[in-house]
């Protein structure tokens, strides 16, 4: 029913005699006239900022200098966390062994070094 509806109604709208010589459109006063002069405004060159200029080229000196902060603190993190595992292995590593093993590793490293 609504499909029916729809075509009767877009059958009456496309009905060209009922338009007539009419025509729906028009072109504002003077238009041809202006229309050099108008053009030649909009396109005249403007001076541009040096502000405006440089502007790409500030972001993406603030995107490198982020990427090099970023990697830095990522870097920094890694190495710490690394140097806390090495840490965290050997108290592992100590609290396995007893006091007298724990006594013969140290010394073995101390008779190890050579005397100077």
């Amino acid at each position: 029913m609504f499909l029916s509806v729809k075509i009767n109604v877009m059958k009456e709208n496309m009905n060209l005699n009922n338009i007539g010589n009419r025509k729906p459109f028009s072109v504002p006063t003077n238009y041809f006239e202006d229309f050099a002069s108008q053009f030649d405004t909009q396109i005249a060159i403007r001076p541009i900022s040096p502000l405006k200029l440089l502007r790409p080229w500030m972001y993406m000196a603030a995107m490198f200098l982020g990427v090099l902060f970023l990697s830095r603190m990522v870097y920094t993190v890694y190495t710490d966390n690394k140097m806390a595992d090495a840490e965290n292995y050997e108290l592992y590593v100590m609290t396995q062994v007893d006091d007298v093993e724990s006594l013969d590793y140290f010394d073995a490293e101390v008779s190890e070094k050579p005397l100077n």
